[in-house]
């Protein structure tokens, strides 16, 4: 039977890549927990890309994830990625990575943002991205 997975790390970042000389090791670049508009006007803003890299454990069977933005002030969903399929093993203890690439991003405010990983259509873990 399907479990919820633990969420051990969830990174925000640039952009992340599997190491040529050891599959199991990720190198991330440029971690993420504050964006700042150039443009002008400044908002509505679109990212070219924003990457999310998850380590995950306790995961036993078969799930789906996905991310979704939340605008916190108004509990708006600005985006939500489409679900990704997981087959996990029978090792609990095992470390299982789920990355994410979004693409063009659009940021309709400045403000507080909620990036959120749900599993099988419930909420698991969120870390705060401030756009300014």
């Amino acid at each position: 039977m399907p479990t919820q997975p633990i969420v051990r790390y969830m990174i925000l970042c640039d952009d992340w890549e599997v190491d040529p000389t050891n599959s199991r090791r990720v190198n991330i670049l440029g971690l993420i927990s504050n964006l700042r508009s150039r443009e002008d006007p400044p908002f509505p803003w679109v990212r070219q890309e924003l990457c999310v890299f998850l380590a995950l454990t306790e995961c036993r069977g078969a799930g789906e994830g996905d991310i979704r933005c939340v605008f916190e002030e108004s509990g708006e969903v600005i985006f939500t990625t489409a679900k990704q399929s997981v087959q996990f093993g029978n090792d609990p203890l095992e470390v299982v990575g789920m990355p994410f690439r979004i693409r063009n991003c659009r940021f309709p405010y400045s403000g507080l943002y909620s990036i959120q990983f749900w599993y099988n259509d419930d909420l698991v873990e969120e870390r705060p991205l401030r756009l300014r």
